[in-house]
C-alpha cells in the first residue's frame, strides 16, 4: 500500500462528499468503482488523466485540487501534533479537550489519525477511563501488534505505542514485548521510517533498559544504553543522557565491572549538575549510595 496515494484518494473521496456526489456518479465514464476503491486503498496513484477529470467533476482544476491537500494535511498534522507536544507534557486535562474537540473523522492522513488514536490512548488510560488490559489491547491493535513483528520499518508512534505495550505486559511479568522492541532497537540496520518527534526516542531507549534491568539481563541493558548514549551524542539529545548512563552504570556494576561503571556514573552526575536540578540531583545521589555503597563524594574524587 502506498500511504500518500491512500491519503490523496480518501481526500478526493472526501470532496465528494461535500459535493453531495455518490461514487457511482463520481466516476461514471471516467473508471470503473472496483477501481476507484482501490485508489483509495492506495494500491495505486490516480492517473493525471483520471484526475483531471475527476477535479473537473468536483468543480476544481487539478492545480486546487494539489494545494486544498496540502493544505489540509498541513492543518491536520499540525493540530494533531500540538495535541501530541501537550500529552507529552503531561497536561493530561488540556490535551484530553482539545482531543475531544478534534475527533478524526477529517483526517486525511493514515499517520496523522494513527498519532491522534494513540495520544487519546494514553490520556484515556492516564484518567482512568479504560483499564491496564483493555487498553493494552487497543494498544496491540493500534500497531497490529505481535504481527508487526513482520515490519521492515517502523515510525515514531509505532515505537512509542510499542513502549507503552512493554510497560503495561512488563507489570504483569510478561517481557515478550520487551525483548520484541530490544531486537529492533539494538539492530544496528534500524531506522525510523518517519523522522516527526524523534527526539523522543532517547527516552524509549532509557524505559527499554529500565525494563530490561527488571528481567536481569544485564548484558543487555548494557548494549541498548551504549546504543541510546551514542543516538543522543549523534542526534544532540540530552534529556535522557542521564538515565542512560546510569542504567549503564549500574549493568557494569551488576557484570563485576566496577571502574567502568564509577566512569559512566560520574557522567550521571556531570549531567545532571549542568540541568542545576536539585531534586533531579538528590534523587540519583540516594539510588547511587545505595547501589555503589558508596558516598558521592568518593565518586567526585574517582
Amino acid at each position: 500500500m502506498n500511504a500518500e496515494a491512500r491519503d490523496f484518494g480518501l481526500f478526493i473521496d472526501g470532496l465528494r462528499l461535500e459535493r453531495d456526489l455518490s461514487r457511482e456518479d463520481l466516476c461514471n465514464n471516467i473508471m470503473s468503482l472496483s477501481q476507484y476503491k482501490r485508489y483509495l486503498r492506495g494500491d495505486t496513484s490516480i492517473p493525471n488523466r483520471k484526475l483531471i477529470l475527476i477535479a473537473d467533476k468536483l468543480r476544481f482544476s487539478i492545480n486546487e485540487l494539489h494545494i486544498l491537500f496540502s493544505r489540509k494535511y498541513d492543518i491536520d498534522k499540525n493540530k494533531v501534533l500540538h495535541l501530541y507536544k501537550l500529552v507529552h507534557e503531561q497536561k493530561v486535562e488540556e490535551a484530553y479537550k482539545l482531543g475531544r474537540q478534534l475527533g478524526k473523522a477529517s483526517f486525511i492522513s493514515n499517520y496523522t489519525t494513527q498519532m491522534y488514536d494513540f495520544c487519546m490512548l494514553i490520556l484515556q488510560h492516564s484518567l482512568n477511563l479504560v483499564s491496564d488490559i483493555h487498553v493494552l489491547g487497543l494498544y496491540s491493535k493500534l500497531i497490529d501488534y505481535p504481527n508487526c513483528i513482520q515490519k521492515s520499518s517502523f515510525n515514531m508512534i509505532e515505537i512509542s505505542t510499542l513502549i507503552q505495550i512493554v510497560n503495561l505486559s512488563a507489570k504483569s511479568g510478561d517481557f515478550e514485548a520487551a525483548n520484541f522492541l530490544y531486537d529492533i532497537l539494538s539492530n544496528d540496520n534500524f531506522s525510523l521510517s518517519s523522522s516527526d518527534k524523534s527526539s523522543y526516542l532517547p527516552s524509549v531507549y532509557s524505559n527499554l533498559a529500565k525494563i530490561l534491568g527488571m528481567q536481569e539481563d544485564f548484558t543487555k541493558v548494557l548494549e541498548i544504553t551504549n546504543k541510546g548514549i551514542e543516538y543522543c551524542k549523534l542526534n544532540s539529545r540530552t534529556a535522557s543522557l542521564p538515565n542512560l548512563f546510569f542504567y549503564n552504570a549500574l549493568a557494569h556494576l551488576v557484570l563485576n565491572q566496577r571502574e567502568q561503571a564509577l566512569i559512566s556514573a560520574k557522567k550521571t552526575f556531570m549531567l545532571i549538575y549542568i540541568e542545576s536540578n536539585t531534586e533531579k540531583f538528590e534523587t540519583f545521589k540516594n539510588l547511587f549510595e545505595k547501589q555503589f555503597d558508596m558516598e558521592l563524594d568518593d565518586l567526585i574524587k574517582f
